[in-house]
């Protein structure tokens, strides 16, 4: 009992030596058990990403491969594919590969295919790739292309694959994946090299164009004729510039479709110019400048166009530009102050109507100064063209896939791979030409005067909208001076015709200065190309339309008895034009 007593009154007397060691070696085994499991999930973990990368490997080069011509696929690989080195996966002609014993077919080569078809018939005839990853340093993924006949698939079906091998890292033993696909092409089809030679064309092509053409406005000498080949003359006495040009504000889309969309914008600022005797010699210009927006939803191409691009703004500000020889001044004004904006997109809608997630394209131009081109005289100014401030201009493109577009827009029902429209509008709130403090109190606003211009147009293209004409229209005032009093013309869209003015004169100074005007107009086109009207198989459907044209020529003389300075002032207000076209996919 003592000794027992003794022993309770020990409770903190520690292990044993041989329980200790025998606890550090069961914790030692644990702990290397822990350890060999976890190198061994690494070593699976990165083995898997070796084989998830040489599956991408795999895929990237099967699309590289379906890419090329059907022309170029039918014909294999080149006869001397095999002249760099033994191919494990060929054996006697046949695609054999080790790793699918099951796959024994003839393979198709020729030794006329081209040389520039990589994957499939690189240089040399050569349809091997390699790639390799910055993640895993050492591997190097080595693709190989076949194009064979597989006995179980019908006549005229190309089997095509793709094995992609590698090391894997710090060992011997080598690894590969293995991709297969096939393609046909029947005659008229997709892949038919009459037709369409790829087949990724196997789907319904869209396309449509929207623009504003700005009003411009070029001043040449009279001697100038680069249809008979007459050589440039000097604009002005004594310069080296042999014409003019002032333009307006413009606006463009443009929408594509096919296998992936894409779309762009455009605003381009009024800009001025003297352009030299030498075409190729440098002008003397201002503004001019645009900005572009592009949008894609193609996923696959290097360099593609993001798919919701930011708005590009740009606000024009252009001084005038001015030429002085023969006692005479030419001054060009753009307009500054205009403001333009630039939309893509294929997320969000960009112009009103287009439903957002369909890809759409939208450029808009508002407000800035008057656009003006003028001749001084002793002191004297004569405006040859002036366009009123406060101008504007529209375009819009959509692709309507999955929602339908407004009626203002068009495309208001879809069906199938859908439909495509475009349209443009535009305003000129005045325009004058041939201004100037004439004889007798003629043509006190000018040779001619045009109000309230504005203009429309809009098309669309698709599988329920084949046929459909395009909607224009056009209203504006048109008067001229007839040597009595200014005739007045109605101008709409169906408007076309030929009026000449009455000549005016000034004299003062020393100084003679003529003027006289032309005007023509011609009336809203429309050009459809409806081959299949009812399927748009072959050519497709397509439409072509624009608003027509107001132009103004002036032609003026200016003489002080010695020194003679003849020329022509040519106006066109511009025009509002669209474009559609829709190709149904061909029979696969």
């Amino acid at each position: 009992m003592r000794r027992l007593r003794r022993a309770m009154r020990q409770p903190d007397e520690g292990f044993t030596l041989m329980e200790l060691l025998v606890a550090m070696v069961i914790i030692t085994m644990v702990l290397v058990s822990l350890m060999m499991v976890q190198v061994s999930a690494l070593v699976t973990s990165a083995q898997s990403r070796q084989r998830t990368l040489a599956t991408s490997v795999s895929n990237q080069v099967m699309e590289e491969l379906r890419a090329l011509p059907y022309l170029v696929l039918s014909k294999g690989m080149h006869t001397g594919f095999q002249s760099a080195g033994a191919d494990p996966n060929v054996a006697g002609g046949r695609l054999r590969p080790p790793s699918a014993t099951g796959v024994d077919e003839v393979l198709v080569t020729d030794s006329s295919q081209a040389l520039d078809a990589a994957p499939l018939s690189g240089a040399g005839g050569t349809n091997v790739t390699r790639q390799t990853d910055p993640s895993i340093p050492g591997v190097e993924f080595l693709s190989r292309a076949y194009v064979s006949r597989n006995p179980a698939t019908a006549s005229g079906v190309l089997t095509l694959t793709v094995i992609t091998s590698w090391t894997v890292r710090s060992t011997t033993k080598t690894q590969s994946v293995m991709l297969r696909s096939e393609a046909y092409a029947p005659q008229g089809g997709c892949g038919d090299n009459a037709n369409m030679p790829f087949l990724g064309a196997c789907q319904a092509i869209f396309s449509a164009n929207g623009g504003s053409v700005a009003p411009a406005t070029s001043v040449t000498p009279t001697a100038f004729d680069p249809v008979s080949g007459v050589a440039p003359a000097e604009l002005l006495a004594g310069t080296i510039y042999a014409s003019a040009s002032i333009t307006g504000g413009r606006t463009g889309v443009g929408v594509t479709s096919q296998q992936t969309s894409s779309a762009d914008a455009t605003v381009g600022l009024p800009g001025a110019s003297f352009v030299q005797q030498d075409p190729a010699a440098t002008a003397l210009s201002t503004g001019g400048d645009q900005a572009v927006n592009q949008a894609s939803n193609d996923v696959g191409a290097a360099g593609a166009a993001p798919a919701n691009p930011a708005d590009r703004t740009v606000l024009g500000a252009a001084p005038p530009v001015t030429l002085s020889g023969g006692g005479l001044t030419l001054r060009l004004r753009p307009a500054s102050g205009v403001g333009g904006v630039a939309k893509s997109s294929m997320v969000a809608s960009c112009a009103a109507g287009v439903p957002a997630g369909q890809g759409c394209a939208g450029a808009t131009m508002t407000g800035g100064g008057a656009t003006g081109a003028e001749m001084d005289v002793a002191g004297t100014t004569f405006g040859l063209a002036a366009i009123g401030a406060g101008g504007t201009a529209s375009s819009f493109g959509g692709r309507m896939s999955s929602a339908a577009g407004s009626t203002a827009v068009g495309c208001t029902v879809l069906d199938g791979a859908g439909c495509v429209a475009a349209g443009t509008t535009r305003t000129i709130p005045s325009a004058q030409f041939g201004l100037g403090p004439w004889n007798g109190g003629a043509a006190p606003d000018g040779l001619v005067k045009v109000g309230a211009y504005s203009d429309g147009v809009r098309v669309e293209r698709g599988k329920l909208q084949p046929v459909p004409s395009a909607v224009t229209s056009r209203t504006a005032t048109l008067q001229y001076w007839t040597g009595s009093g200014y005739s007045s013309v109605t101008v709409d869209r169906t408007s076309s015709g030929t009026y000449a003015g009455a000549p005016v004169t000034w004299t003062s100074g020393g100084w003679t200065v003529t003027a006289e005007a032309t005007v023509s107009i011609t009336s809203a086109m429309s050009i459809a190309s409806n081959v299949d009207p009812v399927a748009c198989t072959g050519e497709g459907c397509s439409i072509d339309a624009d608003t027509g044209t107001l132009s103004v020529s002036v032609r003026w003389t200016a003489t002080d008895g010695t020194t003679s300075t003849a020329f022509v002032s040519a106006t066109n207000l511009g025009t509002s034009k669209a474009n559609a076209a829709y190709k149904a996919a061909p029979d696969a």
